[in-house]
């Protein structure tokens, strides 16, 4: 586990980074144990992630068990968080930036506890009836692009890639999480 500190600097940095400001890198541990460590912030997304779970419980209730239900979502969370930086070391190489790859993944994975904050709040609006769907979609529509600008912002920076490259990565990683969710969602 990181230290206290290792992870109010990590947060401040990647709240710097949604600000586009280049300079929250410097607040991140980017030593390979600092990427290891970065493995953490899993555990901070956690209980926003348990709320989204739980919003789409009620929506499956009556096709499977808790437990399964529960297993499924676990699973699909752990995999979640793996798929993409394996499949990114391998990229880096590709894209001849493999010495920055451990600088994008310490960011990439602080940044995730931000993201849930802009995005659990906008889905729990968004899902609760209380607005119009129009309006409603509307909101969880711009949480998302919010936090794809924001994953692009990461990536071009931490990697220093174009614009372009970051873009199709960000991409990339939007793509597989649809996979995941939609193989999780194939095995309810």
């Amino acid at each position: 586990m990181p230290p206290l500190r290792e992870v109010v600097y990590s947060l401040y940095g990647a709240y710097r980074l949604a600000l586009m400001d280049a300079r929250g890198m410097e607040f991140l541990n980017r030593s390979v144990e600092g990427c290891l460590r970065s493995f953490w912030a899993a555990g901070l997304v956690v209980p926003a992630y348990l709320l989204l779970v739980l919003m789409r419980l009620g929506e499956e209730s009556g096709n499977v068990s808790f437990i399964h239900f529960m297993l499924v979502e676990i699973i699909a969370y752990i995999i979640s968080w793996t798929a993409y930086p394996l499949i990114m070391d391998d990229l880096s190489r590709m894209l001849d930036c493999s010495d920055r790859y451990p600088a994008f993944l310490v960011a990439y994975n602080w940044s995730s506890p931000l993201q849930m904050l802009v995005y659990l709040p906008a889905i729990a609006i968004s899902e609760s009836g209380v607005l119009v769907p129009a309006l409603g979609d509307t909101i969880a529509t711009t949480a998302t692009i919010l936090v794809l600008l924001y994953q692009w912002f990461v990536t071009q920076t931490a990697l220093q890639v174009s614009g372009f490259t970051a873009a199709g990565l960000v991409i990339l990683d939007l793509v597989l999480s649809v996979f995941i969710t939609g193989a999780a969602d194939g095995m309810l």
